[in-house]
């Protein structure tokens, strides 16, 4: 029920967005006015070919689909960030020419007369062939102008950001650094480094090619150890032996240490698991490793499953579980999909490394997610817990990336 309700709310939120272009279209352009049904079939299209072109992509991984798929998808992307400002550029048009309209308007008009015209001029807005005979040429000329530019402006700007970000933004891999006071961390691993990658998506847009260009800057680090947190697959298990290869490919003095995300569930978390434990990598379901218990007694390390795992009747993140598995007295850092679980045990962890958020993925000048999502980049501190955020490498719908760069991050873990 809930995939029905969620998949509804996309088609509305897609049908609005066309239903406002299609509304600055007809008012730009009186010509196009009488496409009233084509126009209808057209956006009843662009809604509903996105999804399609997924599925028919996950079944049958058929590359014609996939640059559909992506198509579409940048499409939909351009439609729902433009939708606002083509609303404004409208509005804006609108109290143009109603304000022009009054200057004309003779200040002796007796009051009736005065709301004639405004009637009239009502009517007008609404492309009513008989109103509009009534309105200023001049006026209503100025507005369509306005309207035309403004639109085509804000159109243009936006598939030029999408556009930027699907050719270039998306594979400007970018390394940060890290570096974090660890509590009770031994003396001999001062300086202990871990490289994190988030978020590989590996699917449909991201393959062996791409893949390992990425991942190539985790094996730059020359990390002690490579910790993935989650979304690997995207969501067809048919890629698994493209990120396995690619996994193959890196190594780490304590290995490679990873945990589900949510599209991992969606791909299904049990082969994930399987595939990844045969490959060698050691996932964490809600359990724990002393790492270096030589060294002065080590760090524990745990990871625990995805937020939404019990919608797949798995457990969900349990903490406490994964802390059994390693002494009580060890300094922990946690690995944990979504970030806002660190405000499910702030201060029972030293550090916190999250994913899940692409950064926001598409930032027009501003961060979108900002308004719905508390943890969304970087470095925060939580109630005795730093949490770090990485963007991740991979995308989720439109294949771009616009003030949130791919990201590997190398954490140097310093003794306090």
């Amino acid at each position: 029920m809930r995939y029905v309700l969620v998949t509804f709310m996309w088609l509305f939120v897609a049908a609005l967005g066309h239903l406002q272009v299609w509304l600055w279209i007809r008012s730009s352009f009186p010509r196009l006015a009488h496409r009233g049904r084509e126009a209808r079939v057209i956006g009843v299209v662009l809604v509903l070919l996105p999804m399609l072109a997924r599925w028919i992509t996950s079944h049958s991984h058929s590359p014609f689909f996939a640059a559909v798929y992506a198509v579409t998808m940048t499409e939909l992307m351009i439609v729902l960030i433009g939708a606002l400002p083509l609303a404004f550029v409208r509005l804006m048009a609108i109290a143009i020419g109603r304000t022009a309209r009054k200057k004309k308007t003779p200040a002796t008009a007796p009051p009736i007369v005065e709301k004639t015209v405004e009637k009239t001029v009502e009517k007008s807005e609404e492309d009513l062939p008989a109103a509009v005979e009534l309105e200023d040429q001049a006026v209503l000329g100025r507005r369509r102008a306005i309207e035309r530019v403004g639109g085509a402006l804000v159109l243009g700007a936006t598939s030029g950001t999408l556009g930027w970000g699907a050719a270039i933004g998306r594979h400007d891999y970018v390394t940060e650094e890290l570096v974090v006071k660890i509590v009770g961390l031994p003396k001999a691993l001062d300086g202990y480094t871990i490289a994190q990658a988030s978020d590989l998506h590996v699917g449909t847009f991201v393959q062996s090619d791409e893949l390992d260009r990425a991942l190539s800057r985790v094996k730059e680090i020359k990390a002690d150890l490579i910790v993935l947190t989650g979304d690997l697959i995207d969501f067809d298990r048919a890629y698994l032996p493209i990120l396995l290869a690619s996994l193959g490919k890196l190594e780490a003095r304590d290995g490679i240490k990873a945990i589900l995300g949510n599209h991992d569930y969606y791909t299904g978390a049990d082969a994930v698991t399987e595939a990844l434990r045969g490959a060698g990598v050691d996932l964490l379901r809600n359990e724990g490793r002393l790492i270096r218990p030589r060294d002065g007694g080590g760090f524990a390390l745990l990871g625990v499953d995805d937020l939404w795992a019990p919608r797949y009747d798995s457990e969900g993140p349990n903490l406490t579980r994964a802390a059994s598995f390693v002494p009580p007295d060890r300094p922990r850092i946690l690995l944990s999909h979504q970030p806002q679980t660190v405000d499910y045990w702030p201060g029972e962890v030293a550090l916190q490394l999250s994913g899940h958020t692409h950064g926001g993925q598409v930032n027009p000048g501003f961060r979108p997610a900002d308004l719905i999502m508390r943890y969304v980049s970087g470095r925060y501190e939580v109630g005795g817990t730093t949490l770090y955020v990485n963007r991740g490498i991979g995308v989720v719908g439109p294949p771009s990336r616009v003030g949130a760069p791919p990201e590997i991050t190398k954490i140097v873990l310093v003794s306090a």
